[in-house]
């Protein structure tokens, strides 16, 4: 009865956050299906502490809001959250025929601006359960736990029981992350889709079964084409980051190719730099990617530069002219790719938040040290998924890496990469403290070995 009394208090406070409840407990089991028993306590337990912080977390929101919560509880919303509230609850009104409706609700439907998959599914879900903001936070929860269940299978038999653990653990509770899942926006339905596109890629280097390959390659194609409704580039982005899994591994599975990848890259890199209309393509890619930096550099927040000084000058925007030599060019990228790894550097935090983020960042450098360790590792244990899991994270670092300028902007876009490179990062920590335990025991045992003199 108490039991029933409960279910009924959830039900009436957010109908939509009980069915998310059940049909996560429904997702976890089936994930630790034909784990050994450790591996599914360790699995579930992860994922229901994840799970029961996070709904900590919500209930605390919804606390905090008490006087003057509502239907809509819009008040805790800000930003990009606000907006995706309003514009899926406008429309619903509009669907249900609501009196009140003005035009400008009708121009806020139907506005190309902001327009994604994932706002349809937020007005799906509200016109059938009714207006739920902290219903779609769970949601989100949800799904980023579950974009993290599906890294953990595919990873556990190739790297390993501790390494898989970890970074699950590192999935589940690196502090913006954990805020991004919780949030209403597409971050976590884009690593859901993110995460089946890579398992699924993973898996296919695996499997042999014609049905299997066909269902895997819906899995592929349909998370590819929710991606690209959630970001715009992303099939581009999505398909070099197979590709590059791929060459990746044809690349290193013997020293010839590689030898023959090398040539081949020098020899792109003679043609670009000496063939004129190549060299302008190619320079015209980097003065698009510059502009879109140079306008995230003048917005509000703490920003960062990668252009010479004399290119901020002025605001710029798409439509505005810029003109890079070839050493422009190369220093911007240079200066990117430097920026994506170690900034903001940690004398750099101007405010509360950046000086609060420290510690997360100083995770990220360790996560960057480990990596190659982990790279090593990964290739020894299994070559295909860890030249998949490179392959998929590059090409969108680099995107990333040379079109933003804004640290704040910076550190919540590196949250798409950062957690696959966890799994791999996690795989090199591993095999770095065993090195390390090992080397020290040898050197305990070589102290305390005392051989017994002979007498004489």
């Amino acid at each position: 009865m108490l039991g029933g009394l409960a279910l009924a208090l959830v039900f009436t406070a957010t109908p939509l956050g009980l069915g998310v409840l059940v049909a996560a407990a429904l997702f976890a089991l089936a994930a630790g299906r034909r784990l050994d028993p450790v591996d599914r306590r360790n699995f579930l337990i992860v994922l229901g502490v994840a799970l029961a912080a996070r709904m900590a977390v919500i209930v605390l929101l919804f606390a905090s809001d008490l006087p003057n919560v509502n239907s809509l509880s819009l008040g805790s919303l800000t930003g990009d959250q606000s907006y995706n509230m309003m514009r899926s609850l406008r429309t619903r009104d509009i669907l249900l025929g609501f009196g009140d409706v003005t035009h400008y609700d009708y121009f806020v439907a139907t506005d190309d601006y902001g327009r994604t998959s994932y706002i349809e599914l937020l007005t799906v879900l509200q016109v059938i359960f009714g207006p739920a903001p902290f219903g779609l936070r769970l949601l989100n929860a949800a799904l980023f736990l579950a974009g993290g269940a599906l890294l953990f299978r595919a990873l556990r038999p190739r790297y390993g029981r501790l390494p898989a653990t970890l970074g699950l653990m590192v999935v589940a509770f690196l502090p913006s992350l954990f805020y991004a899942s919780i949030s209403v926006l597409k971050e976590a339905l884009f690593f859901f889709a993110s995460s089946a596109v890579l398992v699924s890629a993973i898996a296919l280097g695996r499997t042999r079964s014609p049905l299997r390959l066909a269902g895997l390659l819906i899995v592929v194609v349909a998370g590819i084409w929710i991606l690209d409704d959630l970001r715009r580039g992303a099939v581009l982005l999505s398909a070099a980051g197979l590709a590059c899994g791929v060459a990746i591994r044809l690349i290193g599975a013997t020293p010839r190719p590689f030898a023959v990848a090398l040539t081949g890259v020098a020899a792109a890199a003679l043609v670009i730099a000496t063939v004129p209309s190549i060299k302008q393509r190619a320079l015209d890619g980097v003065v698009a990617a510059a502009k879109q930096h140079s306008g995230h550099v003048f917005t509000v927040g703490h920003a960062y530069k990668l252009l010479d000084e004399g290119f901020y000058a002025h605001p710029r925007t798409n439509a505005s002219r810029l003109d890079l030599t070839p050493e422009q060019a190369v220093r911007f990228v240079a200066r990117g790719i430097t920026a994506f790894l170690l900034t903001p550097l940690p004398w750099e935090a101007r405010s509360l938040s950046e000086r609060a983020f420290l510690p997360e960042h100083l995770l990220w450098y360790a996560l960057l040290l480990a990596l190659p360790f982990g790279i090593a590792e990964g290739w020894r244990r299994d070559p295909w998924a860890t030249s998949m899991i490179l392959g998929f994270v590059i090409p969108m670092a680099i995107t990333l890496a040379l079109t933003t300028g804004n640290i704040g902007t910076l550190l919540r876009l590196r949250g798409l990469v950062t957690p696959y490179i966890a799994w791999v990062s996690a795989l090199g920590f591993c095999v770095v403290a065993e090195r390390v335990c090992a080397r020290w025991r040898d050197t305990r045992q070589a102290a305390d070995y005392h051989p017994v003199e002979s007498r004489a």
